[in-house]
C-alpha cells in the first residue's frame, strides 16, 4: 500500500470513530464527567488534594469493535487491504481522542472544586 493509502485508511477510521462517540456525546462524554463530579462531591474532603482521575478510554474501543461484531461489518475492515497495525493505530487513536475528550470535561468540572496551580 501507498503512504497515501494507508494514511487514508488511518483516517478513516480516526474519523469514524470520534464521530461515533461525539454522535451520543450524551452517553459517552457525559458519564464520565458525572461519576468524577460525584466522587468530587462524595470523597473530595475526605481524600483532600489526592484525587485521581481515571478514565476509561478503552471502553470506545471495545464498543466500537463489539458493535462491528454484532452488525457484522468487522469482516468488511478486515478483508479489506489495510495492514492491521493501520486499524489498530485507528482505533487507538479514537480511544485517545475520548480519553482527551473525558479528561478536559472533568479537568474542567474539577476547578468548581479545587484550585489548579501550575508550579513549573
Amino acid at each position: 500500500m501507498t503512504p497515501h493509502a494507508i494514511f487514508t485508511a488511518f483516517s478513516t477510521i480516526v474519523v469514524r470513530e470520534v464521530r461515533r462517540f461525539t454522535r451520543i456525546w450524551a452517553q459517552t462524554l457525559l458519564p464520565p464527567a458525572v461519576t468524577m463530579t460525584l466522587y468530587f462531591i462524595i470523597f473530595g474532603n475526605l481524600i483532600g488534594s489526592r484525587i485521581a482521575v481515571i478514565t476509561n478510554s478503552y471502553s470506545n474501543v471495545v464498543s466500537s469493535f463489539f458493535s462491528m461484531k454484532f452488525q457484522r461489518s468487522i469482516e468488511e475492515l478486515l478483508v479489506s487491504p489495510v495492514p492491521n497495525w493501520v486499524i489498530l493505530a485507528g482505533y487507538v487513536t479514537g480511544g485517545m481522542a475520548r480519553g482527551l475528550g473525558i479528561g478536559l470535561i472533568v479537568t474542567l468540572l474539577s476547578l468548581v472544586f479545587t484550585r489548579l496551580s501550575i508550579h513549573n
